[in-house]
């Protein structure tokens, strides 16, 4: 079997899973080259309606206890056929028509990964648009080397990968936080060879004001700001795990993806309505700690190159916290 899609749900509305698994089957893949696992992540009301719709074996359920998105997931991959995975979420959705020429890029080439792009869709009508026509890509030696020319992005759903990276280098999500899926895309990238990444976008990010991302309660944006600080001392561990043996350009990736979470965890400070003060004395202590801050300032783009500058300092952090909102601008 050439491809696994894991679908992982929990306690959502039944149109939005139908959505989402019917935009799967409608890509109208050879039934014998796909397979769609839904975990269900022990929901109130699991959606056994499933087996009856979609009465495909090629198409499962998988009920589970409740462990969060990171423990469906993992459930996911131990339990699939398919030489590659493509994780969709359950309240989003693939772009119609959009899989098959990306397939047949990767029957062809054979890589280990195939990063292909995605579309944010604000209404309903947005996810019904086709697919782009044309594919252009990029081939890159590694994936180490695309995360040392780029900035990461650390969204699960954003790439297609040998289902074998998991098993070879025992790469798994943590499970019980947020933020599951930037070490594990971190470690996919790293142990990776070649990569081909593609302009094509053929995932939709459906915004949803429910969704774990949306969510801005006060007790939820706590517990993000913890789950940031403990994905922070996963990545600095593997990294010095890796420091004896990891080639220059692994180096290089993992400095670079290392500071935009730095980046990315003082961000949230912000949006989250720190202030100056609080948040120059998390820089001090938590950040230094981890040996996070200062920040480098190193040129990995211009935009990281003002922020790391503004926020080495103490008049620095003042401006950022005049020029930052004090709030989270939206799902990302």
């Amino acid at each position: 079997m050439l491809i696994s899609f894991i679908v992982p749900h929990y306690n959502l509305p039944k149109y939005l899973l139908q959505r989402c698994i019917s935009s799967i089957v409608a890509q109208n893949t050879p039934v014998e080259d796909y397979e769609i696992l839904i975990i269900d992540d022990g929901s109130y009301e699991p959606p056994m309606w499933i087996e009856k719709e979609y009465n495909q074996p090629n198409i499962r359920l998988i009920l589970s206890k409740h462990g969060g998105l990171g423990a469906a997931r993992n459930i996911g991959i131990k339990e699939t056929s398919g030489k590659y995975i493509q994780f969709v979420d359950s309240d989003d959705c693939l772009i119609s028509g959009s899989v098959n020429n990306c397939l047949e890029i990767i029957k062809k080439e054979n890589p280990d990964i195939f990063q292909h792009s995605y579309r944010i869709c604000l209404t309903e009508e947005e996810t019904l648009k086709k697919a782009t026509p044309t594919i252009e890509t990029v081939t890159y030696y590694s994936g180490a080397d695309y995360a040392a020319r780029n900035n990461l992005n650390g969204s699960a759903c954003t790439y297609i990968f040998k289902r074998e990276l998991t098993n070879s280098h025992n790469i798994s999500f943590a499970e019980g936080v947020l933020h599951e899926d930037e070490d594990f895309t971190l470690k996919i990238y790293y142990h990776s060879h070649k990569l081909i990444c593609s302009n094509s976008p053929i995932y939709n990010y459906c915004i949803r004001q429910e969704s774990i991302t949306s969510n801005t309660d006060n007790t939820h944006e706590q517990k993000r700001i913890k789950d940031i600080f403990l994905l922070l001392k996963r990545v600095v561990t593997f990294r010095r795990q890796e420091q004896e043996t990891c080639t220059l350009i692994q180096r290089k990736a993992l400095d670079r993806k290392t500071a935009m979470l730095t980046v990315d965890t003082l961000l949230n400070l912000f949006y989250n309505g720190k202030s100056a003060e609080e948040i120059k004395k998390i820089c001090n202590t938590e950040l230094f700690s981890l040996g996070l801050y200062p920040l480098p300032t190193k040129n990995h783009s211009l935009k990281y190159l003002i922020f790391a500058t503004l926020a080495n300092n103490n008049i620095g952090i003042k401006i950022l916290r005049i020029i930052l909102p004090s709030r989270k601008p939206g799902k990302r």
